[in-house]
This record gives C-alpha cells, sequence and structure tokens, in this order.
C-alpha cells in the first residue's frame, strides 16, 4: 500500500472520530452516515469499512443507534486531534433523495444527498427477490443495512 494512502486512511479514520467527538450529542447512524456522505470525503462503502474497523479497534461504540467514541477513541483523537477536521456545516440538514424504480430486467435502489449520488445498485429480478416492501427510503435504507450486515459477518 502506497504511504499516500495509508496517510489518508488514517486521515479519514481522525475525521470519523473527530466527526463524531463535534456532534452536539450522539449521532444516530443514519444521520451521521447521511451528513459524512455530503461531505463528500468518501463514498458509502469505504464509510461502513472505516467504522466498522473503529467498532472492531473499540475506538467508538454503537448502542441502539447512536455512536459514541470510548476512552481510547478519546485518547487517540486527544494524540491526533490537530490533524482531523470534523465535518464543516453539520448544522445543515442535508436534502436526500431516494428512488426504487424498474429499468429493463433490474430493480434500481439510489440515494442521493443534496444531488450527489452516494448509492445506486441495480440487481436483476429474476436473480434476486428481495421482498422489500415500504416507501422508497424505507427499501434503500433496509438494503444498505443488509449489505452493511452482510460485510461485517
Amino acid at each position: 500500500m502506497k504511504k499516500e494512502t495509508l496517510h489518508t486512511l488514517a486521515a479519514d479514520k481522525l475525521y470519523l472520530l473527530s466527526s463524531i467527538d463535534a456532534w452536539n450529542g450522539a449521532p444516530g447512524r443514519k444521520a451521521f452516515y447521511d451528513a459524512v456522505l455530503n461531505e463528500g470525503r468518501m463514498n458509502y462503502f469505504f464509510l461502513c469499512q472505516y467504522m466498522s474497523e473503529l467498532l472492531d479497534a473499540d475506538l467508538i461504540k454503537r448502542v441502539d443507534d447512536a455512536f459514541f467514541l470510548t476512552d481510547e477513541g478519546k485518547n487517540v483523537l486527544a494524540m491526533f486531534g490537530d490533524e482531523a477536521e470534523p465535518m464543516a456545516g453539520r448544522e445543515k440538514t442535508p436534502e436526500v433523495h431516494y428512488a426504487v424504480y424498474d429499468e429493463g430486467h433490474f430493480r434500481v435502489y439510489q440515494k442521493r444527498v443534496d444531488d450527489a449520488l452516494v448509492f445506486s445498485l441495480a440487481l436483476s429480478k429474476d436473480a434476486f427477490d428481495l421482498n422489500l416492501s415500504g416507501s422508497d427510503e424505507a427499501q434503500v435504507e433496509e438494503l444498505m443495512q443488509r449489505i452493511e450486515e452482510d460485510k461485517n459477518r
């Protein structure tokens, strides 16, 4: 792995730690992910990977649907905090749009935050019978959650 890549990896994780720390109260998963993705610093899959690694390293913990820094996470942030920049504009609520539609033999699931595409997945209707129901938002969020859970297995 190149040096820049390792530096970016560490910087992105510090960014996540500092953003959790700077949040007014404990951020919920959906609101936090939306805010981070809105920044455009990383894509959804890297965000899931980094959050999973921070959880595994016991730098953050998840209680119900909220993230908290552990004591170890606070220590790491204190050591390297000047290297991290928390997300800007957290107070602005991102505009999130969901779409689920059929395109030929595929069902497409999309999520956009402030008009930026952050998640798009097209699945063959013949190969995948997901039995998702509810609003477009509920279907996309459930699919994203399933992907995250399968990744952590």
